[in-house]
């Protein structure tokens, strides 16, 4: 094997899973924010967040490499926190990466009607129905087609990043707005938060009897990627956009030309199919492994609880990342740093970011 192999095959791959399932709906909301509260101040909360992402990332490998047996994140609160940690974890869990589903479903029927406009408003549904179907009869998820989906999906956003420079308009980052200064954090939460895919790498190595000494390395690169596609795509969308940017980033592109349209509603399918396939598995894992229950109970409660919700008319994405990012994610958040700290101890750092989540969650509670 050679020395490219290996690196390909022990850091890149596995980073490629972990970029697949970030980049997810999150992408399509951050336009938004960065032009809402100005570009610089949603820029110094991509920084932030890619560190301090990075750092949970890891220390929730930590946990799993230091805790016997097969877990998800609920049994893993279960073994650390007892009782009140396996209930707390559930909610956090399991009603977030649900949330997220049913967000997933809201903004798909935008991109299904782009690459087939006859659709109409069958579109989500459409989305629901192919992305169902896919994880009950539970294809196999291979790292290389993980890997080239994330291929995919940055060379669609340099394309667009390439249209804007030669054919958009002139880039004018947003000012700095004092009033929407907080409005990047939840959807920024969402948008880089990739802790439910830690397992899934974990297990990579353990299947392929890797060393893992290269986890860390592939955990950092797999998170830190994700930020350079997404400022791409902001510039790309600032300068495509004829008027203000849009929630969906999509209505200000009515007169980008057609193969644009394409390309942005094929980068939309491919991102949210293939993090919706990963979110619905580990929700499933849950309640297998953690709840006990059956899989084929496990298998329709995680098909039919979003499409429901989403029928009771949470067809809001930006709402709905905002609260999973803001909430659900930054609750789960601070679980896995408790988690790290029972293992190794609380120092400073793990502190100051159980603070940092703290107070964004009341600021979101309190916003809602």
């Amino acid at each position: 094997m050679t020395k490219f192999s290996q690196w390909y095959r022990e850091i890149v791959l596995p980073a490629g899973l972990l970029s697949s399932v970030i980049i997810g709906a999150g992408i399509f909301a951050l336009p938004y924010v960065f032009h809402q509260a100005g570009f610089l101040v949603g820029l110094f909360y991509l920084i932030i967040f890619t560190g301090v992402f990075t750092v949970v990332h890891r220390m929730y490998a930590h946990v799993i490499k230091s805790t016997e047996g097969k877990h998800r994140f609920v049994g893993y609160a279960k073994i650390y926190f007892k009782r009140q940690g396996f209930i707390a974890t559930i909610i956090t869990t399991a009603i977030g990466f649900t949330l997220t589903l049913v967000a997933y479903i809201a903004l798909a029927g935008d991109f299904v009607r782009l690459v087939a406009p006859g659709v109409g408003d069958f579109a989500p549904y459409a989305f629901w129905i192919v992305a169902s179907l896919t994880f009950v009869v539970s294809l196999k998820r291979f790292a290389n087609f993980e890997f080239a989906m994330t291929v995919a999906m940055a060379l669609i956003v340099l394309i667009l990043l390439f249209s804007g420079v030669v054919h958009g308009q002139e880039l004018t980052l947003t000012p700095f707005n004092p009033s929407a200064l907080f409005v990047p954090y939840g959807v920024v939460l969402f948008a880089i938060s990739g802790r439910a895919a830690i397992s899934a790498i974990y297990e990579y190595y353990e299947k392929r009897n890797i060393p893992k000494n290269k986890l860390m390395s592939s955990i950092s690169l797999g998170t830190i990627f994700p930020s350079f596609v997404y400022v791409a795509f902001i510039v790309a969308i600032f300068l495509l956009s004829r008027g203000p940017v849009s929630e969906d980033a999509l209505t200000g592109l009515t007169d980008a030309p057609r193969y644009l349209l394409s390309l942005i509603g094929g980068l939309g399918i491919f991102a949210l199919w293939t993090s919706y396939f990963f979110l619905a598995t580990e929700i499933r894992d849950i309640f297998r492994y953690d709840l006990k229950l059956s899989r084929t109970l496990s298998t329709l409660i995680v098909v039919a609880t979003p499409l429901w919700l989403y029928g009771l008319g949470l067809t809001n994405f930006m709402h709905l990342m905002a609260v999973v990012g803001g909430v659900f994610l930054a609750l789960d958040s601070i679980f896995a740093i408790s988690m790290y700290s029972k293992i190794k101890g609380w120092g400073p750092l793990a502190r100051i970011l159980v603070v940092l989540f703290a107070i964004g969650a009341v600021y979101e509670i309190i916003n809602i």
